[in-house]
């Protein structure tokens, strides 16, 4: 170190001044006038300075000029990034934040489901000593497992199917000689919360709403099981070398979306003490503290006055301003209070405005939904342990009841008139549920099988009904039907005679003819479900086959796509 000459500071001040007397030289030329000196580092360590100034200024011509020189707007911000990533308008917007991901597990999930494919029927014949012509003894395949959705009542979240996604009900057994028929497949019951609504991903229609637990609905049936060559015995047919495959079981993805079914919910703006009142009346403890936003989860707490008289109360999150439009994670919070009777509106006592605070949320409410404004409801002033809310206590409640509206104080933290005003709200229940009638809320078990139903019908489609579409470009004809696509996958190609029979089944039913009649030419492809065939036109007759030809006596099976 001794060697070197130590650092000058005073050529590194005359270099800045420099530095100063560029920027100066650029002012006259552009017009700017004043500045702020900005220094800093780039990404190679080098010293890199930088003078900001306003432009569009109405008190400083210059200014005004200057930007008109440079092509800029008055008023107009302008976003500086590197050529790595452009930034426009749009993009420079502030994005609504997502749905975390604990929220979004526990009242949504997407989940896979699956019923159970047939097992297959086999091709077999009796051999036993002294019977020479034992005759066919294949038996059918078992048919597949069902899927069923039922409610627990223990349940209160979508949390489960975080882990768990796809569920598959099991596969029917094959059949075996003797004429054994193979065993069902096992079902699988997919457990819910009570109060998730079902629907098919992607669409909006609504499959299944579960409200009560006990109730369980069959969603998917299994698929039917093969036939064996002792069900194809005739007498036309007494060696029948043909068995069917397992009919596969139809399969979904399901949106699943949880409404809470409490009695009474409990919402206010947050830091209300919502929570603090929820782990007074029940024996709930959810997470409280002197910050907005504490409960992100509803919480769920059971009030017991008697033996027999008990309600289920809602902690519901905080609601801002714009909720309904989804401000604030408005709309997870707001359908929670769908399936509420009763509502209680907490007031936060040390706010400045109480009375705005309650009608800014009544006006959130009937934005989301008209239905919610007009639920009976019991309005709570909290936080009377402090002054300010002891003091607005006499004028709140006197414009509430100039609008017909009865209003209750308390202290949620000394857990002072608490007891007045969940009475108020069992009694508001009591009254809604006689107004309502008892009978609402009975399902007809039967009507939540409908969606089993549909598939039940679409396997019952004749093989008659079909429809036909032509590619002119790739001389392709496509026959559409569900009927001949069950018909096609159940058929198992390993036996000769499985050949034999498609070509009756498509010459019965009309698809020949159908064919011919609008132009089927030789060599055009035939898509028939999955089966692809190419038409050949012979002596002995018309229809699509997998045989060329110029091909010899060898068989070429049909190809699967």
């Amino acid at each position: 170190y001794a060697d070197h000459d130590p650092p000058v500071l005073e050529e590194e001040e005359e270099e800045g001044d420099g530095d100063y007397g560029e920027f100066e030289d650029e002012e006259e030329v552009l017009g700017f006038d004043g500045g702020q000196m900005v220094r800093g580092f780039d990404s190679d360590g080098n010293k890199v300075m930088a003078r900001l100034y306003t432009v569009g200024d109405d008190d400083d011509e210059n200014d005004f000029f200057a930007g008109k020189k440079l092509g800029l707007k008055d008023g107009k911000a302008v976003n500086s990034v590197d050529s790595e990533g452009e930034l426009d308008d749009e993009e420079a917007r502030v994005k609504e934040k997502g749905v975390p991901a604990v929220m979004r597990c526990f009242d949504r999930a997407k989940i896979f489901v699956k019923a159970g494919d047939g097992g297959n029927g086999v091709v077999a014949f009796r051999r036993e000593k002294y019977v020479p012509l034992g005759g066919p003894s294949g038996g059918d395949g078992g048919r597949g497992g069902n899927v069923y959705l039922e409610v627990d009542g223990s349940m209160n979240s979508l949390l489960p199917f975080r882990n768990s996604v796809h569920f598959r009900a099991g596969r029917g057994r094959h059949g075996q000689g003797s004429k054994m028929a193979g065993a069902k497949g096992e079902d699988v019951v997919v457990k819910v919360a009570p109060g998730t609504v079902v629907k098919e991903a992607g669409k909006e229609d609504v499959l299944l709403e579960l409200l009560n637990p006990g109730q369980k609905a069959l969603l998917l049936p299994g698929g039917r099981g093969g036939r064996g060559n002792a069900s194809f015995k005739s007498g036309m047919n007494k060696v029948p070398r043909i068995a069917e495959n397992g009919e596969e079981g139809p399969e979904m993805w399901l949106e699943l979306e949880l409404k809470l079914v409490a009695d009474v919910g409990i919402i206010g703006v947050p830091n209300a003490g919502k929570s603090t009142f929820l782990s007074v009346i029940s024996a709930a403890q959810p997470t409280i503290a002197n910050y907005p936003f504490t409960t992100l989860l509803p919480n769920l707490g059971v009030v017991s006055f008697d033996y027999n008289s008990t309600m289920v109360v809602a902690d519901l999150p905080g609601l801002l301003e714009g909720a309904h439009q989804g401000f604030g994670l408005g709309h997870e919070f707001l359908r929670h209070t769908e399936r509420c009777s009763t509502l209680v509106h907490v007031i936060d006592g040390s706010s400045e405005q109480p009375e705005l605070e309650f009608d800014a949320v009544r006006l959130e409410l009937e934005l989301f939904s008209p239905e919610l404004a007009e639920k009976p409801y019991v309005v709570a002033f909290n936080k009377m342990d402090l002054p300010e809310a002891y003091e607005r206590w006499p004028s709140f409640k006197e414009r509430l009841e100039a609008r017909g509206i009865q209003s209750f104080c308390m202290s949620a933290v000394k857990r002072e008139g608490t007891y007045q005003v969940i009475s108020a709200a069992y009694d508001t229940l009591q009254k809604h549920k006689e107004a309502k009638g008892s009978f609402e809320g009975w399902v007809d078990p039967s009507s939540l099988n409908h969606v089993a139903e549909k598939v039940k019908d679409q396997r019952k489609a004749s093989i008659s009904d079909f429809e036909i579409s032509h590619d002119r470009g790739s001389r392709t004809w496509h026959v559409i039907g569900s009927g001949l696509r069950r018909f096609v996958q159940m058929t198992n190609w390993r036996y000769l005679d499985s050949e034999k029979r498609f070509r009756h089944v498509l010459e019965a039913c009309g698809v020949n003819k159908t064919l011919i009649k609008l132009g089927v030419k030789e060599g055009d492809t035939v898509v028939v479900g999955e089966l692809e065939m190419v038409w050949h036109d012979s002596a002995k007759g018309t229809g699509p086959s997998s045989v060329n030809k110029a091909s010899t006596d060898s068989v070429r099976w049909p190809q699967w796509k």
